[in-house]
C-alpha cells in the first residue's frame, strides 16, 4: 500500500473513525466504575453515619438492642471519644456504673479508663471533668465502678498499678485529688513550699459528696453587720438554714454575731479577713495568711473550725488570675472547699427591691427547671440595706412556690464552682 494511494486514505479513515467510536467508549466505561464506587462510598459513609446515630441512641439508653462492630463503625466516623461521649449526653444522664458500662462496651479497655482519669490521655482533664460533671459523675465515682466490676480493692489497686503508676504516685494522687494530708500534717508531695505556713489550719473533707438538686442554698457574704440579726429573724421566721461567708473582726460586737450566727443553726464559711484584694491575691503565701486570721477569729468566738469558704470577688476575678490556680490547690491540700454561686441577686451591685424580688425568683426557677442547685449570693453588709428590705418577700414567695428545698451548705454538700469537676 502506497503513501497517498486509494488504499492507503481508506485505512487511514478507517483508523480515525475507530478512535473517535472506541475511545469515548472506553472513558465512559472507566468513568462509570469511577462514579459507580463512589456513590457505593458515600452510600456506605451514609449508612455507617446512621449506624453510628443508632448506636448512640441505643447505649443512651433510648433504644433497646445490642451494639454489633461498634468499634470497626465507631472507628471509621472519625470521632473521638469525648464527642462521642458529648453526643450519648446530650440525649440521656447516665449513672457511673451505666458510664463505666458505655465506655467499656465501646472498646475501651479498664485500663484506658484509668489512664484518662489518672494520666489524663486522650482527652484533656477539662474536656473529661465537664462530661463527668454533665451527670454529677466524679472521677471516684468512675473508679469505684471499675473497682466494683473487677473484685473490690485489691483489683482497683492492681487497675492503677497497670497503667504504670508507682505507690507513690497512687498515693499522691489520691491525696492530691482529695484534699487529704499524711499523719504529719504535710502533703503528699515533698516540694510544698507552704506547708510549714500555719501548719495547724488544716480540715478532714468528707470521703463523700452529696448533691441535692433542686435545692436552693441562700448565702451571705461579709458579714457580720448590723443587718444580721435582721436576716436571722427572717431566716427564723421561715424555718429556713442558710450559709454565711463572714468577714469577721476582734470586737466583742463581731463575736456576739458570729455565736448568733452558730445558734441558730447556720453554716459558717470563711469570705477573708480584709476584703482588699489587692492584699489578698499578692501571693499565695498572702492568701494563707488573710484566711487564716478569719479562720482563727471564727475559731475563738464559736469553736467552729470553718471548712468552707468563698473568695472575694468569686474564684475567677481579674485580682486573681496569676496566683488563683496555687490557691486552690493549696487550700484543698489542706481539705478546705471553695463555693461560688449560680445566682446573683445583684444586691452588691445596687439592685433595687423590685429587680431582686423579679431577678431572684426567675433565676431559681431557671435553676429548677434544668434540675440545677442554685446558690444565691446576697450580702450581709451594711452597704446593702436593699437585701434587708427584700429578703423576707423574698423568702415568702419561694416557700409558697411549694417546690424547692431549702438547705444550708453542709460539709458534705458537692461545691459549686466557677471552674473544676464541680461546676
Amino acid at each position: 500500500m502506497r503513501f497517498g494511494s486509494v488504499e492507503f486514505f481508506k485505512v487511514l479513515i478507517k483508523t480515525v473513525l475507530a478512535i473517535l467510536f472506541f475511545v469515548p467508549l472506553a472513558l465512559s466505561i472507566v468513568f462509570g466504575i469511577l462514579w459507580s464506587r463512589q456513590g457505593e462510598e458515600l452510600s456506605e459513609t451514609k449508612k455507617q453515619k446512621e449506624e453510628l446515630s443508632r448506636i448512640v441512641d441505643v447505649v443512651s439508653g433510648e433504644k433497646t438492642g445490642t451494639i454489633e462492630d461498634f468499634c470497626t463503625v465507631f472507628e471509621k466516623s472519625g470521632l473521638s471519644y469525648s464527642e462521642f461521649i458529648k453526643a450519648m449526653n446530650t440525649n440521656k444522664k447516665v449513672s457511673a456504673e451505666n458510664f463505666y458500662s458505655l465506655l467499656s462496651t465501646a472498646g475501651v479497655s479498664d485500663r484506658e479508663i484509668v489512664s484518662i482519669i489518672i494520666k489524663k490521655n486522650g482527652v484533656s482533664a477539662e474536656e473529661f471533668y465537664s462530661i463527668l460533671s454533665i451527670n454529677g459523675i466524679s472521677d471516684k465515682d468512675l473508679l469505684e465502678a471499675i473497682a466494683k466490676k473487677n473484685g473490690g480493692k485489691e483489683a482497683w489497686y492492681g487497675i492503677l498499678s497497670e497503667t504504670g503508676l508507682s505507690d507513690k504516685e497512687i498515693l499522691d494522687y489520691i491525696c492530691e485529688k482529695n484534699g487529704w494530708t499524711y499523719s504529719d500534717g504535710t502533703s503528699s508531695s515533698d516540694e510544698n513550699s507552704y506547708a510549714q505556713i500555719h501548719p495547724d489550719m488544716y480540715v478532714t473533707p468528707p470521703e463523700n459528696y452529696v448533691r441535692e438538686t433542686n435545692t436552693v442554698y441562700l448565702t451571705f457574704d461579709d458579714g457580720p453587720s448590723d443587718n444580721t440579726y435582721s436576716i436571722l429573724q427572717y431566716l427564723r421566721n421561715y424555718n429556713i438554714k442558710a450559709t454565711f461567708f463572714v468577714v469577721p473582726n476582734r470586737s466583742e460586737y463581731c463575736y456576739t454575731l458570729l455565736k448568733a450566727i452558730a445558734a441558730d443553726g447556720h453554716s459558717i464559711g470563711i469570705h477573708s479577713a480584709s476584703h482588699k484584694y489587692e492584699q489578698i491575691y499578692a501571693s499565695v503565701e498572702d492568701y494563707l495568711d488573710d484566711f487564716y486570721d478569719a479562720w482563727d477569729m471564727v475559731y475563738e468566738a464559736t469553736g467552729i473550725k470553718c471548712e468552707i469558704f468563698r473568695f472575694p470577688g468569686g474564684s475567677v476575678n481579674d485580682y486573681n488570675v496569676d496566683v488563683r490556680d496555687d490557691i486552690i490547690k493549696e487550700m484543698t491540700r489542706r481539705g478546705f472547699r471553695h463555693f461560688d454561686w449560680s445566682v446573683d441577686s445583684g444586691d452588691a451591685a445596687g439592685a433595687t427591691w423590685t429587680q431582686m424580688w423579679n431577678s431572684v425568683p426567675e433565676d431559681i426557677r431557671e435553676n429548677y427547671d434544668k434540675n440545677f442547685r442554685s446558690v444565691v449570693l446576697m450580702h450581709d453588709s451594711n452597704g446593702t440595706p436593699n437585701t434587708v428590705l427584700v429578703l423576707e418577700d423574698l423568702l415568702q414567695k419561694l416557700k409558697s412556690a411549694g417546690i424547692y428545698k431549702f438547705d444550708k451548705i453542709n460539709n458534705d454538700t458537692q461545691p459549686v464552682q466557677f471552674a473544676g469537676p464541680f461546676a
